[in-house]
């Protein structure tokens, strides 16, 4: 992310428009138990993406992401979520900007923020 390069793709979900569903097809896959509240995942885009209803949120996340997904908290600026990576076996946590590249000044912010949260050495702060 330094000298301006962008974040991965899955490194900050926007609230973009979603894709259209010409001949798509979304199955339900319920969510593994976790002593938490279950929360239905629907496969979409052939099974590559997996989309979840959080607080009223559609939180979308490459099927590298295994459920369940589950909610960490929500604040003014989004929703965090923490997920397995199926690829590393590590968890995650996952933030969800809302309307993070609407206007030059919310995108610098998201951006700043995440330059920030790369430097930060804390058990609170995923790497």
């Amino acid at each position: 992310m330094e000298g301006g390069a962008a974040p991965p793709a899955d490194a900050v979900m926007s609230d973009a428009a979603p894709p259209p569903q010409d001949h798509q097809q979304q199955h339900q896959q319920p969510a593994a138990p976790t002593g938490v509240e279950n929360i239905p995942a629907t496969l979409s885009h052939g099974g590559r993406f997996i989309q979840y209803n959080i607080f009223g949120n559609i939180f979308e996340v490459t099927a590298k992401y295994k459920p369940p997904i589950m909610p960490i908290g929500k604040g003014a600026y989004g929703i965090v979520c923490s997920a397995l990576n199926s690829e590393t076996n590590e968890h995650v946590a996952i933030k969800k900007i809302a309307n993070a590249f609407d206007n030059k000044i919310d995108a610098k912010r998201t951006l700043r923020e995440i330059k920030l949260l790369r430097h930060m050495d804390h058990e609170n702060v995923s790497e």
